[in-house]
């Protein structure tokens, strides 16, 4: 079992990414903001958990910036229908908050919006995972949007733990983010566009 891997940024992808680890190549699945915020740092160190999963006749790693992902990767897994490549396009969607809402609030409509999740597997994954949510470490189910709340109130939380993964200290990179959602009008951008602006204000101040 493979379970983080540090290494340089070989090549990014869509939904994978190539990490140089003392000249071995690992290809790592990862999610759509993974991916936006690993683009165009070739050469620069990162930090991933990583979750392999070995069948007969393949052998498949998947990376993750923060814990909550992971967790909830592992927690989705478990769910009957789910397989890894659902799991993953449900993470490159939704923030671990924002599917611990979606789930809370029983919110099925945000699930089926996922590509490849219909309507029966979204009532699954609210019915088998909302008791697991609460036996988690992470208090991912205390952030329900109040009344007038858009539901990414999660995300900037997502954004900082892919910028600490990528190397950057916790005071600038929170700071990167913060300046990052106020540039946006609504201040609803996701996980991805939030990581892209958040580097390019720590850009400006090398």
């Amino acid at each position: 079992m493979i379970a983080f891997l540090r290494g340089t940024v070989a090549n990014v992808e869509t939904d994978a990414v190539a990490l140089d680890v003392h000249g071995v190549g690992y290809k790592v699945n990862v999610t759509a903001a993974c991916a936006a915020g690993l683009s165009g740092l070739d050469e620069q160190e990162v930090f991933l958990h990583t979750h392999m999963i070995v069948r007969e006749d393949d052998m498949q790693l998947y990376g993750f910036f923060s814990t909550d992902e992971i967790n909830v990767f592992l927690l989705l897994l478990g769910v009957n229908g789910v397989g890894p490549r659902a799991a993953l396009a449900v993470l490159s969607h939704l923030t671990p908050r924002g599917l611990a809402r979606a789930v809370t609030l029983e919110d099925i409509s945000a699930l089926t919006k996922v590509p490849g999740v219909g309507k029966k597997i979204a009532q699954r994954i609210v019915l088998e995972l909302k008791d697991k949510f609460k036996k988690l470490g992470v208090k991912l189910t205390e952030t329900l949007p109040q009344q007038g709340e858009t539901a990414a109130a999660g995300v900037p939380d997502d954004a900082l733990a892919g910028l600490l993964a990528l190397g950057y200290g916790a005071g600038e990179a929170r700071e990167a983010v913060h300046r990052a959602r106020e540039s946006t009008p609504d201040k609803t951008a996701g996980v991805a566009e939030l990581v892209k602006l958040a580097l390019r204000f720590l850009d400006k101040t090398k």
